[in-house]
């Protein structure tokens, strides 16, 4: 057992750690997104999908909590979770495994077996999410399908950084419009709110997470990036795994594996980006928690600023 005064000494570690946590004072922060391949523990009771998607394997949810548990980040992003409910559910496995991210928002867009959602150590201020913007697709306005998520995360209170989550359409054709098409309108309204918090505050430490559908070079990705050297533009970091490899999501049906998840920034944070701590995650058994793999960034804050 141990004496009285290492024990006092462990509790008052632990409460250190935890009042600076709170705080925000850090040196460091690991940005992780994923899609997390439907992530609902129920089979979608949305009347109008074709096949209602079935709910997620035992095994697979905790391939999915096992890999946030190992990368630890700081804000996780998320695409293809199913309900409020679903997420809560994750948030409390994650809890109980030691990795605790209390604030939490989820956007209810068009579709609903798949939302963009976000879970964070940080507080979450100005949620500002899109839901109800419409594309032309086919000739008839259509409503985006997963929205925009939006918020802004306090890191500190001298380092709030502005988040976008999205998760276009995907390539899968459909008779009533041209799939590339919609994508194509989703990533011009992307585009117009990025245009709009550049303009308004250009310092702005912006970063936009997701699952775009899309390949590097394709019209969806570099409209949301924007003209290359313009005050705007958005970088799209150019992670790998250590044997690396860059591709994040198999396609079963083709056999295919390309890179559609993205982490993009603006040119604030892009002297904070901690290249050593920013990759894709490899893993042996991946397949069992999704067809996509975790992108990870970790941004190394400036120092913090001192109130006189």
């Amino acid at each position: 057992m141990l004496p009285p005064r290492a024990i006092l000494a462990a509790v008052l570690a632990i409460f250190a750690a935890s009042t600076a946590a709170a705080s925000g004072n850090q040196d460091t922060v690991v940005f992780a997104a994923w899609n997390v391949r439907n992530y609902a523990l129920k089979p979608s009771p949305d009347p109008a999908a074709r096949t209602p998607t079935p709910p997620k394997s035992p095994q697979s949810v905790a391939a999915v909590v096992t890999t946030l548990v190992a990368l630890k980040p700081d804000i996780l992003g998320l695409t293809e979770i199913g309900s409020r409910a679903d997420l809560a559910d994750l948030q409390r496995r994650l809890t109980q495994n030691g990795l605790n991210l209390p604030h939490r928002t989820w956007v209810d867009g068009a579709d609903k077996q798949r939302h963009v959602a976000l879970l964070s150590r940080f507080p979450l201020t100005r949620v500002r999410h899109e839901t109800r913007a419409t594309i032309l697709a086919g000739g008839l306005p259509r409503r985006i399908q997963r929205g925009i998520l939006d918020c802004t995360v306090k890191v500190r209170p001298d380092f709030p950084l502005r988040v976008l989550g999205v998760h276009f359409k995907s390539r899968r054709i459909v008779p009533d419009f041209d799939q590339a098409e919609f994508r194509r309108g989703e990533s011009l309204l992307v585009r117009r709110r990025v245009e709009q918090i550049l303009t308004d505050e250009p310092a702005t430490p912006l970063l936009v997470f997701g699952d775009f559908n899309d390949t590097k070079n394709s019209p969806v990705v570099t409209g949301v990036l924007g003209r290359p050297g313009a005050p705007d533009a958005l970088t799209a970091l150019r992670l790998a795994d250590r044997q690396g490899d860059q591709w994040t999501y198999h396609w079963a049906e083709t056999d295919e594996y390309s890179r559609v998840d993205f982490v993009m920034i603006s040119r604030a944070l892009r002297p904070l980006v901690h290249r050593s701590g920013t990759r894709l995650h490899r893993a042996k058994d991946w397949r069992i928690s999704s067809d996509h793999r975790p992108l990870v960034v970790t941004l190394q804050l400036p120092k913090a600023t001192v109130r006189k």
